[in-house]
């Protein structure tokens, strides 16, 4: 999945799950309402059961309370009174003068579920009659309510149906939503993708986002700008340094091979000839450096046997004339003997040569030199390595992390890492390959350069 797609499904993922974090929080504040509700509201606690048993008849036959009725009315604001079938009051404690002492069926009917008068009643059978027990005006609110079982089932799943609707309604217009804001966002993440890669990159100036295009576009065509000019400049200065280098190099060759000088002069000459073939090495690198980087450098790609090629570049070396100082040796396993890779053997060469010539400028006291090619399940490898000087472990990562840093020379003008790690690491980018380094302070310096099975 590309990294635009997968940031817009995380988008509405993140959304969605909003949404459902939303309808949770709903459910649980309305929950913890309900349940605050309850225990900080007044509840009816009187005991109907304990005034019905609190009247009861005496020797002559006539209704009497114990005292507790009383404290229990006078507690709750309330009242009590007996009705006999024909709906007399028989009995009555607190009861308020507004109200009849002679009611109907119908009045009994009415009251027993809702209210008489203002007070909300609650009614218990009594032996002697109809308990009645009345609480105080607006202490309590009452509703009789009744549907059948079929309205009920239908309700239910009506309501279900409002909310599932509403739910896919959310979510619908959250998609919509994120729609819109993927069409006019793709086009700018692509076009930073592109300007981060070095590419020219011309997005539409028009809608809700239409500045930020605006100065993507700028952006790109400032940076698409300074890398021409830069690539000119190091272009120009290659070609213009070409000349009066050739003419150092050649009378500084002329003065190493005059007897009539003295030894000193002759010595002198031929570290300038060496010096000046480092720095024509050095501006060829840089030349092919920045034509490798900005897609100058055309590939001429064919059939590549890498383990004839790294002969090639080690008997090169061998038959160069190197110093007694320097081995180098080469190794090949047998499988690798037949493979080949479609790529460019001009720079595929040069990357080897480099890789030599590193272990032999950064070994001035002498190393041994191998170069060997394997070939395993990921790909083919080739491997250059010396047991010299090597590099701290903070110069590897520098190296390994940050190549693009370009270094100068050292106190003695010889390069350091740098350029020619940058040159190889390209080459190897070109050609769909890695580079991996292996280094310790005096125990040498590797490199793996690996090209996967898919370029076979």
């Amino acid at each position: 999945m590309k990294p635009v797609e997968r940031f817009f499904r995380k988008y509405f993922l993140s959304m969605v799950g909003i949404i459902a974090l939303f309808l949770l929080l709903n459910v649980v504040l309305l929950f913890s309402v309900l349940i605050w509700a309850w225990q900080t509201s007044e509840t009816p606690e009187i005991s109907i059961s304990k005034i019905c048993n609190s009247i009861t008849l005496d020797g002559t036959g006539h209704l009497t309370a114990a005292g507790v009725l009383d404290e229990i009315l006078e507690e709750h604001h309330a009242w009590a009174m007996i009705l006999d079938d024909t709906g007399t009051v028989i009995f009555q404690s607190k009861l308020p003068e507004e109200l009849p002492r002679q009611y109907t069926a119908a009045d009994v009917a009415k009251f027993s579920r809702w209210y008489l008068g203002d007070y909300p009643v609650y009614v218990q059978e009594h032996p002697q009659g109809l308990l009645v027990v009345g609480g105080e005006k607006g202490s309590q609110a009452k509703y009789y309510f009744s549907v059948s079982e079929s309205y009920a089932r239908k309700l239910l799943v009506g309501l279900a149906a409002v909310f599932l609707t509403n739910i896919i309604v959310v979510v619908l217009l959250i998609w919509k939503n994120t729609r819109h804001v993927e069409k006019a966002v793709t086009p700018i993440l692509r076009g930073i993708e592109t300007v981060s890669s070095g590419q020219p990159v011309s997005l539409p100036e028009k809608g809700e986002l239409a500045e930020i295009n605006r100065q993507l576009n700028k952006a790109g065509a400032f940076i698409a700008k300074k890398d021409s000019a830069r690539a000119d400049w190091i272009s120009g200065i290659s070609h213009d340094v070409r000349t009066p280098l050739s003419v150092i190099l050649g009378f500084a060759g002329q003065m190493e091979d005059d007897r009539s000088l003295p030894a000193s002069a002759r010595e002198q000459a031929a570290c300038i000839r060496k010096q000046g073939e480092r720095l024509r090495s050095l501006i060829s690198d840089l030349n092919l450096t920045s034509r490798l980087e900005y897609a100058m450098q055309p590939l001429r790609m064919e059939t590549v046997y890498l383990v004839e090629l790294a002969r090639q570049a080690v008997c090169e070396f061998l038959d160069s004339g190197l110093e007694e100082q320097y081995e180098i040796e080469f190794c090949a396993d047998q499988e690798s003997e037949s493979v080949s890779i479609l790529g460019d053997e001009a720079l595929l060469k040069r990357a080897l040569g480099n890789l030599i010539q590193n272990s032999i400028v950064h070994n001035p006291q002498g190393c041994r030199i191998s170069a060997s090619v394997l070939c395993g399940e990921a790909g083919i490898t080739v491997e250059v390595a010396d047991d010299g000087a090597g590099v701290s472990a903070e110069k590897l990562k520098e190296l390994t992390i940050d190549h693009r840093r370009l270094e100068s020379t050292d106190e003695k003008l010889d390069l350091r890492h740098g350029m020619g790690v940058l040159l190889v690491r390209q080459i190897a980018e070109a050609h769909k390959g890695t580079i991996a380094m292996e280094s310790e302070p005096r125990k040498g310096f590797k490199t793996v350069l690996m090209f996967p099975v898919s370029n076979f």
